[in-house]
Formats: C-alpha cells, sequence, structure tokens
C-alpha cells in the first residue's frame, strides 16, 4: 500500500517529502476515492488490505505534518520581527515570532490570552487599539511608529497591522508584524544631520567623482565663489580654475599629482574682481581596493582670522592709547636702523621725548584727561615729522623717534625744536586748558654709539639734563653727561644720607621794609652740611631733591622745623614775624597734604598766620585745579600764600584775583641788572603798578646796593630781601633782629 500511495502523489505531481497545500490535498484525496472504489468492486480486492493501507497512510500524513511544524518553527525563529495574531478585541491570541530580544514587552506566556489594556500603560495600549480597529475595520494596512523603553534604552518600532478573513470566537482577527527600526531610525537621524552639517557648514565644500565631474556643492561653497547652483551640473574640477592665480593652480596641480591631496591657504578671485582669503584642503576617497572615488574640497573663508591676527599682530607691536609702534616694535626698528646704516655708511639719531610733569596732569585732572593729553601730543608731533620718520611710544609719557638721514646733519636739532614748538599752546581738554611741556634727549649714531642699548641710555642722560635744569628743554648728548649723572646719583645719596643723620639746618634772611627798616619777616632757607660731594648749594641740590620727589621728605622736615624754630623763640620771650616756607609743586600735587600740615600746626600748637607759603609764579601757574584746591584750603586754615619769583612766568590776572595773595616777590634776575637795564626796570615798575592795583604787598629779592635800593623806593617797592641789608643767619643770629 505505501507503494501505491507513493504511486498516487506522484501521478498527482505532489513531492512526498513536501506537506501539500490544501488545493494538493483534494486533488489527491479525490483521485484516493476513485482508486479506493474501484478497488472495491473488485472481487480481488480484500478489505484487510484496504484498512492496511490507510493506516499507513494516515501515518505518512502525522510524519508529514511533524516535519511541516518543524520547517514553520525553524523558519519563525529566525524571522527577526514580532509577529502577532490579535483580535478585534485587543486581545493577543498567538505569537507567532518573538523578534529579537528586547521586543516582547512581557514574557510570551504572560501575553497569550491578554488584553493591550492588561499588558502595557494606557497610551501605549490606546495606540495600539486604535490601530488595530482601524485596520479591521478598513480592510487596509495600517503603519504606526513609536518608541518604548526597553533594556538597553529607548527603542524605535514600526508595527505594519493587517487584516484577516479569520474569526476566532466570533471576533474579527488581525496579524501585527512589528519591527525593530532603532538602528535604521539611527542611520537616518545620522544622515539627516551629515546632510544638514554639509548644507549649513560655514565652509564650502564640492563634491567630485574620480573623473573629477560635479555631483553636490553647499551653499557656503557657491557664496564665498559668488556662482549660482544652477550652473554647477555638468562641470568639472578644472572649471574652476578661473577663481585662483596660475602659480596656485600649479601648486594645487604639483600636490594632488603627487600626493592625491592638497592644503594651504589661497586667494579666490572672485566675478566682481575682488579677492577672498580662504583655506582650500581637497581629499581624495578611495574605495576599498585602492581606487579613486571621489574628490572632496573644502574652502574655508579665513578673511576674519587674518583680520584677527593682525589685529593681534598690532596689538602686539603697538601702543593701543596711541596706536603708535610700542618698545618692543621700536627697538626691533632701531636694530634694523642701525644696521642697514652701518652697512650703507648712513648716519641717524634718537630723539627721547619725555613730558614734563605728565603725572601732575594724571593726578590733578585724571586719567582719562591724560589720556587725552597723550593722545593730542602724539598728534601734533606728528605734524612736525617726515612721511618716513619712525616714531613710537616707549610707555607713560616717554616717546622715542628714530630719525635716518646722512645729508642734514642739522636734521635732529631741527625737529626737535619743531617738537618743542608744538607745546607752545596750551592743551583744550574737557573746560580746563593745561599746559604741557616737552623736554627731548638726543643721541646719534653712529658718532656717539652703534649700539641700540648705549643710544637708548645716552638719550635717556640727556633727559636727565635737561630736566635738572628746569626742563622744556632740548639737550644733546655728551660724554661729560656720565661725570653729571654720577654726581646726580651722588647728591641723591647725600639728601638720603642728610634727611637719617640730621644732616640739613635752617638759615633766616630777614625781610625788610623799605621805608622804615623794620623787620617784617623771615625767609627759611633750606641748608646742608657738607657731604662727600663737598659743600652744596640749594641750586645744586633743591633740582635733584625735586627729580628724586624726595623734596616731599625734605618739605616736611623744613615745616616741622619751621614750628619748632617759633616755639623756640616764643619761650625765649621773643615774637617772630612772619616766616616764608617755599612750597614745591610736588609738595601741592602731594594727596593728603593739607591734612598732613593741619595735623603738624596743631601738633606745635601754633597759629597758621606765623607762616607764609611763598609758591613760585611757575608753580602756581601750573598748579591746575588740584593745586588751586590746595592753596584755597591753606587760605581757609589761615595760611597766606604769597607769589615767589615773579616775573619769570605769565600768570594771569585771574590766578591772582582769585586767591588772597599776601605779597608778589620779584625775582633776583630782574633786580640784579636794574640799574643797568631798562627793560628790567620797566618790568619791576609794572610789577609794582600791578600789585597796586590787587592791593598786594611787593617785595624785590636779591637787593645787594644802595642804588638798587635807591630806585625800588622811587618806584614804591614795599619791602626788600637781600645782602645789602642782611646774609641768611641762623636762628640764634636772627634773633637780634627782633629784640
Amino acid at each position: 500500500m505505501h507503494r501505491l500511495l507513493e504511486k498516487i502523489l506522484q501521478e498527482s505531481g505532489l513531492d512526498i517529502n513536501t506537506v501539500p497545500a490544501k488545493e494538493d490535498w483534494k486533488v489527491f484525496l479525490e483521485r484516493l476515492d476513485r482508486i479506493l472504489a474501484t478497488e472495491e468492486n473488485d472481487p480481488n480486492f480484500s478489505g484487510p488490505v484496504h484498512h492496511d493501507s490507510f493506516q499507513t497512510h494516515q501515518a505518512l500524513l502525522e510524519i508529514s505534518q511533524a516535519r511541516f511544524q518543524q520547517r514553520i518553527a525553524a523558519l519563525t525563529s529566525v524571522i527577526p520581527d514580532l509577529i502577532v495574531y490579535v483580535d478585534e478585541e485587543g486581545k493577543y491570541l498567538d505569537i507567532i515570532s518573538q523578534g529579537s530580544e528586547d521586543m516582547l514587552y512581557r514574557p510570551k506566556e504572560e501575553i497569550i490570552g491578554h488584553t493591550m489594556e492588561e499588558i502595557f500603560p494606557p497610551e501605549y495600549a490606546s495606540l495600539f487599539l486604535q490601530a488595530t480597529l482601524q485596520a479591521i475595520n478598513t480592510r487596509q494596512l495600517t503603519v504606526i511608529t513609536y518608541d518604548m523603553p526597553g533594556r538597553s534604552g529607548k527603542r524605535f518600532y514600526e508595527a505594519r497591522i493587517m487584516p484577516t478573513h479569520v474569526k476566532e470566537n466570533g471576533k474579527r482577527t488581525s496579524i501585527a508584524i512589528v519591527r525593530d527600526m532603532t538602528a535604521e531610525k539611527k542611520s537616518i537621524e545620522y544622515f539627516n544631520l551629515l546632510k544638514k552639517i554639509f548644507h549649513d557648514a560655514t565652509e564650502g565644500i564640492l563634491i567630485i567623482s574620480s573623473d573629477n565631474q560635479y555631483l553636490e556643492v553647499n551653499d557656503a561653497f557657491c557664496r564665498m565663489l559668488e556662482i549660482d547652483r544652477e550652473d554647477l551640473p555638468g562641470s568639472k574640477l578644472n572649471d574652476y580654475a578661473d577663481f585662483f592665480d596660475r602659480e596656485t593652480m600649479e601648486r594645487i596641480s604639483r600636490r594632488m599629482e603627487a600626493e592625491n591631496f592638497f592644503s594651504g591657504e589661497v586667494k579666490i578671485l572672485k566675478p566682481d574682481g575682488s579677492e577672498l582669503p580662504a583655506w582650500l584642503t581637497i581629499d581624495t576617497v578611495f574605495s576599498d581596493e585602492g581606487e579613486t572615488t571621489y574628490r572632496v574640497a573644502m574652502l574655508t573663508d579665513i578673511s576674519e582670522l587674518k583680520k584677527s591676527r593682525e589685529q593681534l599682530h598690532f596689538t602686539a607691536t603697538h601702543d593701543l592709547l596711541t596706536e603708535l609702534p610700542n618698545r618692543r616694535l621700536l627697538f626691533q626698528r632701531l636694530e634694523e636702523t642701525l644696521v642697514r646704516c652701518r652697512d650703507q655708511g648712513r648716519s641717524g639719531a634718537l630723539l627721547l621725548i619725555d613730558l614734563d610733569d605728565f603725572k601732575e596732569i594724571n593726578d590733578t585732572a585724571g586719567h582719562s584727561a591724560g589720556d587725552r593729553v597723550l593722545q593730542e601730543c602724539v598728534s601734533r608731533i606728528r605734524q612736525s615729522l617726515g612721511r618716513d620718520d619712525l616714531f613710537g611710544r616707549l610707555g607713560g609719557d616717554e616717546f622715542l623717534l628714530i630719525l635716518e638721514d646722512d645729508e642734514d646733519k642739522d636734521l635732529p636739532l631741527k625737529t626737535a625744536e619743531k617738537i618743542i614748538e608744538v607745546f607752545q599752546r596750551p592743551f583744550q581738554i574737557g573746560d580746563e586748558l593745561l599746559d604741557v611741556g616737552a623736554s627731548i634727549g638726543i643721541a646719534c649714531f653712529p658718532e656717539d654709539s652703534t649700539e641700540s642699548g648705549e643710544l637708548i641710555q645716552y638719550a635717556d642722560m640727556a633727559i636727565t639734563h635737561a630736566k635738572q635744569n628746569g626742563g622744556k628743554r632740548i639737550t644733546r648728548y655728551s660724554h661729560t653727561f656720565d661725570e653729571d649723572l654720577k654726581r646726580f646719583y651722588r647728591i641723591e645719596r647725600a639728601l638720603k644720607e642728610a634727611l637719617s643723620t640730621g644732616g640739613f639746618y635752617l638759615n633766616y634772611q630777614p625781610q625788610v621794609d623799605i621805608t622804615t627798616g623794620e623787620v617784617k619777616g623771615f625767609e627759611a632757607l633750606l641748608r646742608i652740611r657738607e657731604t662727600e660731594c663737598g659743600p652744596l648749594s640749594p641750586a645744586e641740590f633743591i633740582p635733584v631733591a625735586e627729580e628724586s620727589e624726595l623734596i616731599i621728605t625734605i618739605g616736611y622736615w623744613v615745616f616741622d622745623e619751621v614750628c619748632r624754630q617759633i616755639v623756640e623763640w616764643k619761650k625765649q620771650g621773643v615774637t617772630p614775624p612772619v616766616i616764608g616756607v617755599n612750597l614745591s609743586r610736588r609738595q601741592l600735587m602731594e594727596e593728603g597734604f593739607c591734612d598732613e600740615i593741619r595735623r603738624r600746626v596743631s601738633h606745635y600748637d601754633i597759629s597758621p598766620s606765623s607762616i607764609e607759603f611763598e609758591i613760585t609764579e611757575t608753580t602756581f601757574m601750573h598748579s591746575r585745579q588740584q593745586g588751586y584746591q590746595v592753596i584755597d584750603t591753606l587760605q581757609k586754615m589761615g595760611f597766606r600764600p604769597s607769589i615767589d619769583d615773579f616775573g619769570t612766568g605769565y600768570s594771569s590776572l585771574a590766578n591772582l584775583k582769585q586767591f588772597t595773595v599776601n605779597k608778589l616777590k620779584i625775582d633776583r634776575s630782574f633786580v640784579s641788572d636794574m640799574c643797568s637795564n631798562e627793560s628790567d626796570r620797566a618790568i619791576i615798575q609794572a610789577t609794582i603798578a600791578l600789585a597796586k592795583a590787587f592791593d598786594l604787598h611787593t617785595i624785590a629779592e636779591g637787593v645787594e646796593s644802595a642804588e638798587q635800593l635807591r630806585l625800588l623806593k622811587e618806584m614804591e617797592c614795599d619791602e626788600i630781601q637781600g645782602f645789602y641789608f642782611s646774609p641768611p643767619k641762623n636762628p640764634e643770629e636772627a634773633i637780634a633782629f627782633l629784640g
């Protein structure tokens, strides 16, 4: 019978090793029925034989079905998707394929027979049930996407839900195929990200094929080259040659041929004729077999970077306030100039320019005003210079000018005189007029030196010499300055030693009523005992004290000594007249000066009216706002200022009206030649007339002859001071005038 079944299957066109489909079973069974019917009518056919054939057939069918189930199980076990069988109420009837490890929300046995509401959170259950009903009701495929948390993080899924024609327990059913789309989604997101980066990149990107045909370009590339994307299809790499000069194209070609790579700075020649600095990189992409597949050109606009570099270089080599070359660049250029001049046999000079008393402007008018003064100074100096002259700021209020000229040996001096001249006009800073002076030191090369360091040092020594002699002047370096500078430092050391060892003392010169001969006051004159420098006159050590700022400490010592002497004279029963004390400009600018004077007067318990501060006309004129405030405060404390050396400066009438000045002291330079110099007599006469107009006393200093005294009486001068009446006396000798 087995052979019979095999024969029937073969005649029916069926494979004995394959489970027949439904239609194939029908053909097979019909043929079997016909055979069996024929055999039943055959008298030779026996019943037991037929029964055995059916049993054999049944066994074969069961074996075939088992094999079919094994194949189905094997197939579903390797399907990567989750396949579920669900009815219209959301009940899970079967899980045909479990998909990957992470796809089942719960174990299989906890899902089959349960509804979506029993398994999933409400938001997911609602989504799945709605999609299932939509597929069943519309009889169409329904697709939904969603994400759910998994053991390895959030996962993304796509569910394709298809209705079936089968009912289970009277309920319509559907098959849902769920696929894990996490990898695909990430790939799409990554692709979209790359696409966005490509199109939104600020760098211009061009992609071409291995045969240099255009493939893709981004907006930045079109924008940088000022071309339209529509014009690019069909273009080749060589079509972009016009955007570069020939030398650049040759450089690119050589590198690409040798290395299949190029990277370097280029200039893009734009259609409008302008140039765009850019960094060009061309990379070659190879296949796994080493064949060229693509070339990628990338352009980076470096115009802002170059501007930043230039700005950084400018910042590193220039002073930001004045935009002049700074110390670093000046010294570099000076070295270059010296080398060039040495090689060419040329000469030149350094002009070191230092503003006089600039610190006082900062202290009184403020740093903002000081900055504006510096800028205005630079503007004025530049107007005095040639186009090729190198002018820069060393720092603070110090400037350096490098001149190079082989023909005009007087050029340094002429240039310096022009610079001094531009400082003659006051500087208008806001509402205030400020007088600014400058001292200039000159050192020449190769005459003085060919070394930059020495030349700077020599010019600085010339500046120091100029300031020691009053400033606002030009000084050419001389080798004698070495000794002068050494003496300056020896005097400075002597002053410091005198302060610490009591080397200073005061003499007092009488100030006498020109009519009665009565002593109206004394001027306290500072002296110093002999030092390692030998005898020092005030004319020598006072400028050193001013320049080194020791004058502030010395000034407080003088004030204390005058106060102490007044107290001592009073103890001796003598009432001293007003004593004049010289006040320097640096003292006027000293912060807290008035408070310190008030404290010392209180300490000695003397009246401020006992002391008269003598302020030189130049100091008075240059006191500016802070100095005026100090003078005003001293007046209110009871001190009365007087103007010393009157006639040597240019005091305005406004200054004389602003303060209650006690008297004007006519400078000795006019008195000494008044007998023979008509101009000096005229100045003295005018000064006395001016003083009387303001109800001020006048005193002439340096009176040494009877003829001078006679002329001064005729001019109605009020007082005299000088050797004709008495030289300065020590305190013990001075008291004799008070008896």
